[in-house]
């Protein structure tokens, strides 16, 4: 089918898209997404489900009125909810179905609110939303924008506000048992954030204490809605908080994750279960664990990059993709202890440490960890890098000599050398030091586990450092919502990518005494930097090197 183009369309092609526009909120994104964007909206049964929740809020047949939709990233969340929400619910008062609006959308992040705020308000100043629904800008800002009437009057308004921000000055809905507007919530929390206990309690109190009375309407029978869109980041997150009662409040929930099985596709609903099964039922499937899966949406993720991340970040893929977050059972380190960076300082020097595996493939929850470190001239501790993988013996040889010779170069006029490669004395590590020594390549320092040097009391002794703020991590994620795919050196270039700190910090928030975790390799590796970079005097000095 051909893209619509506005120039193309005579009138009376104009006058039915207008009326095909009004009857549902799938038809007027689709309509309007193509028209803005040249591009068509590729539609899954998803979306067809998203869609009918939004007009069973709107029209009051939702039970309960407040709604909850947990997806993976890149599922067209905020292009529907935060952004043609609005501008539909424009169009309802504009052909008289509502009287008013007032919407009040919360974020992480102040520009990424904005952003969308300032899409929105884009939409309905275009040529073809106008010739459609014309209609008049009062204030006329990124972060807060009303549409008047004829005289003057507002009949429509959307504030825009970061969750660590002002939220006080809006509001969303009128009293009045018809819908006029909602509180928006996409992407509540911050990714990192919800690994550190203390900010999780904020993010949640902050909801109770200041979101819930953002509500023009707190009466029983019609209260203004919450609309919560999210993927889920930890069992305490806000939709974990929410679903639990913390806000006093009941939600209808929709869960959709990225691999259905046949058990998720039967207890859909009609006519959701129909026409996914349609849509998977010939694609690409795989079989794990006795359970058969399907990509959720066959056209825009394939199966295979899902099953990818699976097996590298197990944590990631089943809370932000499969909406369901395991159970951390630790709460010896508050990730919020961690500083972050985006471009380190100048090093004096950096190291690598090595957490082995026993050696066998095969071994599903024992990896073999590489982390990159560096130390600054006021003693504080840089984590750079860190690869995480599973390599028989021979493929753990090439591995080590590879990365060392990837993070080997440095800037010589601002020197910051790599100085060892720290390997455990045990497991699959007592042959790599061994092979490694004999090739005199590569200095190794051998890091002993000899009696009292159990995990705890590692952990233990290194939690001082890290709750005084000399271990930093990379950020992920700006202030201003920007995402940070590459930390960098003081002098501009690439130090490294950050894909591998939300399954680090994981890793350290699900760190537990009585050895329940699933993972420890990343934090390994952490530890071990700590105490000989930190703690203790054991690093190897230039005057060391082989």
């Amino acid at each position: 089918m051909r893209i619509l183009e506005w120039e193309d369309l005579d009138f009376p092609a104009r006058v039915a898209l207008k009326a095909k526009s009004e009857k549902s909120f799938l038809n007027f994104t689709r309509l309007q997404f193509e028209l803005q964007t040249a591009q068509r909206m590729m539609i899954n049964w998803h979306h067809r489900l998203m869609a009918s929740k939004i007009d069973d809020l709107i029209n009051g047949e939702l039970r309960p009125r407040n709604l909850i939709v947990n997806i993976p990233p890149g599922g067209t969340k905020t292009e529907f909810f935060s952004i043609h929400l609005p501008a539909y619910v424009n169009m309802l008062v504009q052909t008289g179905r509502l009287r008013r609006f007032r919407n009040l959308n919360i974020s992480f992040a102040d520009t990424l609110v904005k952003r969308n705020s300032r899409r929105t308000r884009d939409l309905i100043s275009s040529r073809e939303y106008q010739e459609f629904w014309p209609c008049s800008f009062g204030v006329n800002q990124a972060e807060e924008w009303e549409i008047v009437d004829h005289r003057g009057r507002s009949i429509g308004q959307t504030v825009s506000r970061s969750s660590g921000g002002q939220i006080t000055g809006g509001r969303g809905g009128y009293p009045g048992s018809d819908f006029s507007g909602f509180v928006c919530l996409d992407d509540y929390n911050k990714p990192d954030d919800m690994f550190s206990a203390s900010r999780r309690e904020a993010a949640n109190r902050l909801l109770v204490n200041t979101i819930r009375s953002r509500r023009g309407d707190k009466s029983k029978d019609h209260p203004t809605p919450f609309v919560s869109i999210q993927q889920r980041l930890h069992l305490k997150d806000a939709t974990g908080f929410m679903l639990a009662g913390g806000m006093g409040v009941d939600f209808h929930h929709v869960e959709i994750p990225a691999l259905v099985s046949e058990e998720f596709i039967e207890a859909l609903a009609e006519p959701w279960r129909s026409m996914c099964w349609a849509q998977v039922k010939d694609t690409e499937n795989v079989l794990v664990n006795g359970v058969r899966y399907w990509s959720y949406w066959p056209e825009n993720e394939y199966i295979g990059d899902l099953l990818k991340l699976w097996e590298s970040d197990e944590y990631t893929f089943w809370s932000q993709y499969m909406q369901r977050p395991r159970a951390l059972t630790g709460g010896l380190i508050d990730t919020g202890w961690f500083k972050r960076y985006e471009t380190l300082p100048i090093l004096t020097h950096r190291a690598i440490y090595v957490d082995t595996n026993s050696g066998k493939v095969e071994d599903y929850n024992d990896y073999t960890v590489f982390s990159l470190v560096g130390v600054d001239r006021a003693k504080n501790l840089f984590i750079i890098d860190s690869v995480r993988g599973r390599w028989d013996p021979e493929d753990l040889l090439q591995q080590a000599c590879t990365l060392w010779e990837k993070w080997k170069p440095y800037n010589p006029r601002q020197p910051a050398p790599l100085r060892h490669m720290a390997i455990e004395d045990k497991q699959a590590g007592q042959g790599l030091i061994t092979t490694l020594k004999k090739r005199k390549s590569i200095p190794i320092l051998e890091i002993p586990r000899g009696a009292g040097q159990n995990k705890l009391i590692r952990c233990l002794n290194v939690i001082p450092q890290i709750k005084t703020g000399t271990v930093y991590v990379p950020a992920i994620l700006a202030d201003d919502g920007r995402k940070i795919t590459h930390v960098k050196y003081h002098d501009g270039r690439i130090a490294a990518p950050t894909d591998w700190v939300l399954p680090a910090l994981a890793e350290c928030a699900d760190f537990s005494a009585d050895d329940s975790h699933a993972h420890d390799d990343m934090l390994d590796t952490f530890m071990d930097a700590i105490d000989i970079e930190l703690i203790s005097s054991l690093a190897i000095s230039e005057k060391d090197w082989i």
